[in-house]
């Protein structure tokens, strides 16, 4: 592979919405291995996870045109893998109903419900990250919601990798138990969208 290039992401996506296939090779080489290893955090199937980070580029690739390059590339691709998992759930939710409604209604009554599920989850799971301590909280949103890995965070906050994952522990362990005290059953599926 040759040594990626100083453009910006900015700058890639405006390449990438006028058809550049080199600035989504670009994007690809940039952001593949990173999403990987986020996946991971949800799958624990390795060719689930690699289909994941490959569905979600070529979705990239399809509708570049959508694409608004004024907002992270980055957060966009995690955010991604993380309605990718959710999406992966509630197929499989759907394979072990029974009901005899058609597949078009069940799909939409899901599909809303879930989301709302979702959405709850993300909100209440936001309230109880601020109330981590400040460094805590930071770590935490580097970690699970920009995708770092525990030595990227040590190198951008100038403190040792044991230490970050000792943060990552505390607070991981914090928001799961005030979040299981505090949604639903039906909710608590959700918890793996987060941790």
């Amino acid at each position: 592979m040759s040594t990626l290039s100083p453009n910006s992401d900015q700058d890639l996506l405006i390449s990438l919405r006028q058809g550049d296939i080199k600035a989504f090779d670009e994007l690809y080489h940039r952001y593949a291995k990173k999403l990987m290893a986020f996946a991971l955090k949800f799958f624990t199937n390795k060719e689930i996870a690699e289909e994941a980070v490959q569905e979600i580029f070529i979705r990239i690739w399809e509708r570049r045109r959508e694409l608004d390059e004024n907002k992270s590339f980055k957060s966009y691709l995690f955010q991604a893998v993380k309605f990718y998992m959710f999406n992966y759930i509630r197929d499989r939710k759907k394979c072990c109903c029974y009901e005899e409604v058609s597949e078009a209604a069940f799909l939409r009554e899901n599909s809303v419900e879930e989301q709302i599920h979702y959405e709850e989850l993300e909100a209440t799971a936001k309230l109880f990250i601020e109330k981590l301590p400040m460094v805590q909280q930071q770590v935490f949103r580097l970690n699970k919601f920009d995708g770092l890995t525990p030595q990227e965070i040590a190198e951008r906050m100038n403190l040792s990798k044991r230490t970050i994952e000792h943060h990552i522990y505390l607070a991981t362990k914090t928001v799961k138990s005030e979040l299981m005290n505090h949604i639903s059953i039906s909710a608590m599926i959700y918890v793996g969208v987060f941790f």
